[in-house]
């Protein structure tokens, strides 16, 4: 379960499996940055290659939204949990067109079809995540159309991206609900002047 440094956690995860992943199919020193708005409204610095990942949105998932958390020793009211999808471009933030087709055609390969990441992979970002917590990453199906209308609002010009989801990252709610004291007595009212009639 991920703490208020769970969304960091799983950027840079992400990045630090594509960095290590990519030394080694390209060699060198491959750069795996997470970018920011205020990043793409500027332009790559001179032969600085990168592979950067800007998250564009986060969105609740539906299919979890109403899970709970089993309540903690002592409590007995169970915890809502927030699971939340992050929306990600993969985008070759290059100078050299070569540069700009082999980093993001590498990454791409790398992710697949869906790449798990653990709580081995997350916990030292965030040491909230549990043993049994994961997320996986995974390609999103998004047409031309969206993807342009995306760039559109964005503040750089267009680049070579791919749009991935990363489902689902289960955070831990801030505070527990308000709790009274067991219920142990219930009274009920009557009204006299009802009995003599």
């Amino acid at each position: 379960m991920a703490s208020h440094h769970g969304i960091l956690a799983v950027l840079q995860a992400l990045r630090e499996r594509l960095a290590i992943r990519m030394a080694v199919r390209l060699g060198g020193n491959p750069q795996v940055e997470i970018l920011g708005s205020h990043t793409l409204a500027g332009t790559p610095q001179p032969n600085t290659d990168t592979l950067g990942l800007y998250l564009h949105r986060i969105s609740v998932d539906p299919f979890s939204r109403n899970r709970h958390l089993p309540a903690v020793e002592g409590r007995r009211l169970p915890r809502p949990e927030l699971p939340v999808n992050l929306h990600l471009l993969l985008i070759a933030w290059c100078t050299h067109t070569e540069q700009e087709i082999e980093y993001l055609s590498t990454a791409i390969r790398i992710v697949g079809g869906g790449l798990p990441l653990t709580s081995g992979d997350l916990s030292l970002a965030d040491p909230s995540w549990g043993d049994e917590d994961s997320v996986q990453v995974m390609p999103e199906e998004m047409s031309t159309e969206d993807l342009m209308r995306l760039w559109d609002s964005l503040p750089g010009d267009y680049r070579l991206s791919a749009p991935y989801l990363v489902k689902t990252v289960r955070l831990a709610p801030d505070i527990d609900p308000a709790e009274g004291p067991p219920v142990r007595t219930l009274v009920f009212p009557m009204d006299d002047g009802a009995r003599t009639r």
